[in-house]
């Protein structure tokens, strides 16, 4: 295989991925499929439960949120630092992050949550959804 016909088909295929990965699954489909999502970033729509923005014990601003779907069990939200906007009850949100099926955290379990930590070079956090 040529220089030339190999990087055009790493060039095609990368160029595929923002289409794939940007795709936003509802929160039914990030619960059917929690096995083979755990640990992979993923973007979901739904709706805003419960906002609270908080301080750790030692200072840091984080918060966090359950994202609503239709029918079944919310999604928990978990970003640190300050949210940009104070979203209410009811919020449509597009949620991106790294999704865990359950994380331990000290003595306690979090099941199913998103943490939406921003990253340099990741596009994660919590936004509202582009206008149509």
């Amino acid at each position: 295989m040529t220089r030339l016909l190999r990087n055009l088909i790493f060039a095609t295929f990368f160029a595929a991925l923002p289409a794939v990965a940007g795709e936003a699954l509802s929160v039914e489909s990030v619960l059917a499929k929690a096995a083979e999502l755990d640990g992979k970033a993923v973007t979901v729509t739904g709706k805003v439960l419960g906002f609270k923005q908080k301080t750790s014990r030692a200072g840091n601003a984080y918060f966090t949120f359950k994202l609503k779907g239709g029918k079944d069990e919310p999604l928990n939200i978990y970003s640190q630092g300050k949210s940009e906007k104070e979203w209410k009850d009811g919020d449509l949100v597009v949620v991106d992050g790294i999704f865990r099926k359950e994380k331990k955290v000290q003595d306690f379990v979090v099941k199913n949550e998103i943490d939406a930590t921003p990253k340099e070079g990741k596009p994660y956090g919590v936004k509202a959804p582009p206008k149509s």
